[in-house]
């Protein structure tokens, strides 16, 4: 009951009801006014329910917000997008850079000239003097 009403009050209401109203028409006018007053606390509770369920859905949508986030802040895959652009960068360093370990190439020594690469050109240049002047020596 709501705090304004006491006992009094009620009682005073009523005698007034069954003057104006009489006594005929009282039990109808009550069933009315009870309906009436059904409705209003139902229209009262859906309101209250969508408010309820807008905060909910406002909640929800910041939940989300949130979440998106954290997926985006995620630092695991920075740190795996960190060591893929790593990796790229060491492969195509090492197309253009012979591997560290790997054995160089022996430097010949003076005189030596079977250990210095030719050219396709230059061998067959240098064989055909090599041949005539191997000839002379010959004849």
């Amino acid at each position: 009951m709501n705090p304004g009403f006491g006992a009094a009050e009620l009682i005073i209401i009523v005698i007034l009801a069954l003057v104006v109203v009489g006594p005929k028409d009282l039990p109808l006018m009550m069933r009315k006014a009870g309906r009436f007053i059904g409705q209003m606390r139902a229209m009262a509770r859906d309101f209250q329910n969508s408010f309820d369920e807008l905060g909910r859905e406002a909640e929800l949508a910041e939940l989300k917000k949130e979440v998106e986030a954290l997926k985006k802040a995620n630092p695991v895959s920075e740190v795996t997008e960190e060591l893929r652009a790593a990796e790229a960068d060491l492969k195509r360093s090492a197309l253009d850079k012979p591997h560290p370990r790997a054995a160089a190439p022996a430097k010949p020594a003076l005189g030596d000239e079977a250990m210095l690469p030719l050219d396709t050109d230059a061998s067959e240049t240098s064989k055909a003097d090599a041949e005539p002047s191997a000839t002379r020596k010959d004849a």
